[in-house]
């Protein structure tokens, strides 16, 4: 027993474990208790859907949701922006006796090899999430009150600090519009939005280089968050500077200043996994629409609240490709050398991600005949990155189009590799069993 559950996929954990999720959920958003009035089931499964999978994209409005509904959206973004794994893990800490085999398991799924330090981790998380969004709750809360009831506001107040923290970039309540909220509610917005897109590993290391500061001892940052935060900041700056340059003269036009610093910061934050806007996406430079497509593509930081295929993923394979140029034999990234198999699972993710959005687009293309070329291509690519900034169409969607879509924020979410790898069969010939003969070809 003890072997099965030491080999078993961690993908197949994953996909299986959104999958029933997906479906529970979609039961618990057919209740009459759930909803104003009936919804299709295919409605309702793209709406637990999107909502697990942090997207923000519907075909139905959320206003046909009652309080109950909206508190099931609420609990699927929480699940879907910390990870089935992350709470499966603090449940197995809390309440389970941990064995070698299910601590071989969560090693392998968060690629950590010491359990202390994934309890660590885990605790870290949830006390980072608790404070967090209660925090930036509590703040923003008589901003809502300004609007509605105190009974609704709390709960909007709490709804949009999650959605925030969580890099959902989904909005409830009938009145609300980022627009209309003054600068402090963008600015704790885009607080809770680099907390959750920064990733805890690079947050627990940043609390232990603070307390190390405090014993005066000396701290090392792995080079996993030297590469978040490095590439992190250089996606801020590089973003907000190409956002101001292409917007000056059009959505930022008739805005003063101050309104126009507020609104490129916040979008260079927000369209890297987010989603939140605070124009029409209509009006924006179809140039800042390519920017935000990239943006999203990279995404933020593995172990996050945030989407796409991981700032880590590309650096590696900026990596690999600088050492196929310069003849190095290995990537190499701040003095250390990348191993080969992370670097052939970064190309492949990258390049399984790319085909998916082409093959994605090109299905969209025969569904909705109606819809242009880059209506078709954006919505696919915000699907998969799990953007999900809407462009006015996505309730207009066929069935077989609502189905691709849905299959798409489903790979975005677990990546396109470890769908891969959950689904692959067992190989007749397993791997170190025997090796080819090696031939070259020609390249280029």
């Amino acid at each position: 027993m003890v072997i099965k559950l030491a080999h078993f996929s961690p993908g197949r954990t994953i996909f299986l474990s959104l999958i029933g999720t997906i479906l529970l959920s979609t039961a618990l958003l057919a209740l009459p208790q759930a909803r104003h009035a009936p919804i299709s089931f295919i409605d309702l499964l793209f709406t637990s859907t999107s909502a697990l999978c942090v997207t923000g994209l519907f075909t139905v409005s959320l206003d046909q949701f009652t309080l109950f509904g909206h508190a099931i959206l609420l609990i699927l973004i929480h699940i879907g922006g910390l990870g089935l794994i992350t709470i499966t893990l603090a449940f197995m800490y809390l309440f389970a006796k941990v064995g070698f085999s299910a601590q071989l398991i969560a090693g392998r799924m968060l690629e950590i090899d010491s359990w202390k330090k994934i309890k660590k981790i885990v605790l870290f998380t949830f006390g980072v999430t608790i404070i967090a969004e209660c925090c930036g709750a509590l703040c923003i809360l008589p901003l809502f009150a300004q609007h509605y009831p105190l009974d609704h506001a709390w709960f909007y107040a709490f709804f949009h600090a999650v959605s925030s923290f969580c890099n959902a970039g989904i909005v409830i309540g009938t009145y609300f519009s980022l627009e209309q909220y003054s600068s402090l509610f963008l600015c704790i917005t885009m607080f809770l939005m680099i907390i959750g897109g920064i990733g805890f590993v690079t947050w627990y290391e940043i609390m232990e280089y603070i307390r190390s500061l405090s014993e005066k001892k000396h701290h090392h940052f792995s080079l996993h968050s030297k590469i978040v935060l490095s590439g992190t900041i250089s996606l801020f700056f590089a973003s907000a500077v190409i956002f101001w340059i292409l917007e000056r003269d059009a959505s930022l036009a008739s805005l003063g200043p101050v309104q126009s610093f507020f609104s490129t910061i916040f979008h260079a934050f927000s369209c890297k996994s987010t989603g939140f806007l605070l124009t029409d996406i209509h009006q924006l430079h179809i140039a800042t629409l390519f920017m935000i497509m990239l943006l999203s593509f990279i995404g933020s930081s593995p172990a996050s609240t945030g989407s796409g295929v991981k700032i880590t993923t590309i650096a590696i394979v900026a990596a690999t490709i600088r050492a196929a140029i310069t003849g190095r034999p290995d990537a190499e990234i701040c003095g250390r050398r990348i191993e080969r198999d992370q670097g052939n699972k970064a190309i492949a993710i990258s390049c399984l991600a790319l085909c998916w959005i082409f093959l994605l687009t090109f299905f969209l293309l025969i569904t909705q005949p109606t819809w242009t070329f880059f209506d078709c291509f954006f919505e696919a690519w915000t699907s998969f990155t799990n953007l999900g900034i809407p462009t006015g169409l996505t309730h207009t969607l066929s069935l077989a189009g609502k189905l691709c879509i849905i299959t798409s924020m489903i790979i975005g979410r677990i990546g396109a590799l470890t769908l891969v790898l959950a689904l692959k069969l067992k190989s007749r010939h397993p791997a170190g069993e025997f090796s080819y003969p090696e031939e070259r070809v020609m390249l280029g």
